[in-house]
């Protein structure tokens, strides 16, 4: 698999390890193995989903340091993970990954029937930016 490749996420909380898994170019699997050691419980598992730290530490370990970053207007170069919320669809937040050209969106539509991946031009229409994770070294 290579950096920046659509990566599905296969669990109702994974956005976060689709997206680490896009960024080393491994499969989501792999990086949900990553990011679980670090929150010691699965994706799905109370609290449901990843916290930052949990991201930010697991990809520390594989060698990418990243910062956070909680002014949306900054310029977010590829690798940064998003983190966005919203009305409705978006009110439990969503991570998505900056690509050349555009984001990896791990769960497109948000269809409970439906995780697959998709590229996007911009944020999903009624989301907003919350909190990114900017890498320093990728």
């Amino acid at each position: 698999m290579k950096k920046y490749e659509l990566v599905s996420q296969e669990d109702e909380w994974g956005c976060g390890a689709a997206c680490v898994a896009s960024l080393l170019g491994v499969s989501y699997q792999e990086a949900k193995q990553l990011v679980e050691t670090e929150k010691k419980r699965s994706v799905n598992d109370k609290p449901r989903g990843l916290e930052l730290h949990h991201i930010a530490i697991a990809l520390q370990n594989e060698g990418v340091k990243v910062i956070a970053d909680w002014d949306p207007a900054t310029h977010h170069p590829d690798g940064s993970i998003v983190c966005i919320g919203g009305k409705s669809r978006y009110k439990y937040e969503h991570y998505i990954l900056k690509i050349p050209g555009g984001w990896m969106d791990p769960w497109y539509d948000l269809e409970k029937n439906n995780m697959v991946a998709k590229y996007r031009e911009d944020y999903p229409d009624e989301s907003y930016f919350l909190v990114a994770l900017i890498p320093v070294n990728v």
